[in-house]
């Protein structure tokens, strides 16, 4: 998974798994062969001998995929341990071995065994990829981009790679640098809506225009992918395209409604300076969800504007119970005071 799949973009948590490894397993690699010319027609165009074909997955490296596929990601890994114990050189079960790591929480052994991956075979990107991106998340930046680099030196074509170098860049402050790296993934992949979104994001922290684009296709990529359906939406939110932000949150709530998707929509149709549609959704939202604390407090600010100076402070109130320590406590206690004095002057 790269990093920009681990982000927390809005609403989104997503992660994928591609395991390496033999034929057969769901979603994996090919297993490696040997490619360009042929091993007689190496051996007379040079003094080396032809390179050793690769042995056939073991039983353990099998039985661990099928495991992993199942989400059985302790058995999984008992597997590939047992596969790594005997022969410690198998870069298939060592980087599988990181990938059910990481799926078990166990972040230090899942960078050991990418480690490993990678001692045994310099050019996996796949283990390149998933190191960079582990150090994204551990927030240890320079670390993240040293990997990502030789990565890239070895496969100069690798999306994820790229991708996780421009998140590095952008998280050490480097917006150029960080620009040109997701720039290329995406010319690389252009298909990987998770891309245009992930850059889209970059372009709205930097208040750099150009996201709208990237959200459109982003948009028509994901189908019915609910969690990244809402992150986009989110993401026109904060580029101004209301309209946009708007029509994609009706798509959400058609495939499942609740508070978060209809508080991001109040705020589009907010924008769109529909304030009748605002109050709507608002109010739905703390229907379908009483604990979602941004939808009370977004509501009490329309409540007050309207001149419902009780039900606002009760709504502030309702907020200040659900997140006494939350990003708006502070302005909701004090415009709960404000509304209540207003109240009694009424």
């Amino acid at each position: 998974m790269t990093a920009s799949a681990r982000a927390a973009l809005s609403t989104v948590a997503l992660a994928g798994a591609v395991l390496v490894a033999g034929t057969g397993c769901g979603g994996g690699s090919p297993p490696a062969q040997t490619g360009g010319a042929s091993a007689d027609t190496q051996s007379l165009a040079s003094d080396k001998p032809p390179p050793k074909a690769e042995p056939a997955p073991s039983a353990d490296l099998m039985a661990g995929i099928k495991a992993f596929d199942a989400g059985s990601y302790a058995d999984a890994r008992t597997s590939f341990e047992a596969a790594v114990k005997k022969a410690p050189g198998n870069y298939e079960a060592q980087y599988n071995l990181g990938m059910a790591c990481e799926k078990l929480g166990d972040l230090p052994a899942a960078e050991a065994a990418y480690k490993a991956a990678l001692a045994a075979k310099p050019d996996l990107d796949s283990a390149a990829a998933e190191l960079s991106a582990l150090y994204v998340d551990a927030g240890r930046t320079d670390e993240a981009i040293s990997v990502a680099r030789a990565g890239l030196a070895k496969s100069p074509g690798s999306a994820a790679l790229h991708e996780n170098l421009g998140v590095a860049l952008a998280a050490r402050g480097d917006q150029d640098g960080a620009t040109s790296e997701l720039a290329q993934a995406i010319k690389l992949n252009a298909a990987d809506p998770m891309l245009h979104l992930t850059f889209a994001h970059w372009l709205n922290t930097w208040h750099v225009r150009g996201a709208a684009p990237h959200l459109d296709a982003a948009r028509d990529l994901v189908k019915d992918d609910y969690a990244m359906i809402a992150s986009i939406g989110h993401e026109y939110r904060m580029a101004g395209e209301f309209d946009s932000c708007a029509k994609t949150f009706d798509r959400a709530i058609g495939i499942k409604d609740g508070g978060e998707v209809r508080t991001e929509r109040a705020l589009c149709k907010l924008g769109l300076k529909d304030e009748k549609g605002t109050l709507d959704d608002l109010q739905a939202a703390v229907v379908k969800e009483p604990t979602y604390a941004p939808a009370h407090y977004y509501l009490a600010g329309r409540l007050a504007k309207n001149k419902r100076f009780k039900d606002a402070a009760g709504e502030y109130g309702k907020y200040l119970q659900l997140e006494p320590n939350g990003s708006l406590a502070k302005p909701a206690a004090e415009r709960m005071k404000a509304a209540q004095d207003a109240a009694k002057k009424k």
